[in-house]
């Protein structure tokens, strides 16, 4: 049986290809995360926009809540038909 034996030379060129990989995977993964902190505002503004559209809605019609609204409409509709 015939051994297979590794250079140097293929040793650090591999260790160069590696160590490339390496960085490039470093540099997706701080893009990422910068993606990940824009997201993460957007889910708070998006949370806060709900929570003021909400606010509106209770102060506008508090007797009658959004689904019960939708239920009306959908009855309605029933009506015209």
């Amino acid at each position: 049986m015939k051994e297979k034996t590794i250079g140097l030379l293929e040793l650090q060129k591999e260790k160069a290809k590696l160590e490339a990989d390496r960085s490039v995977l470093g540099e997706r993964l701080q893009a990422l995360n910068v993606e990940r902190e824009k997201t993460q505002q957007q889910l708070v503004m998006t949370a806060g926009a709900l929570q003021t559209v909400n606010h509106f809605i209770e102060r506008t019609d508090p007797e009658i809540s959004l689904e019960e609204k939708v239920e009306a409409d959908l009855s309605s509709e029933k009506v015209k038909e």
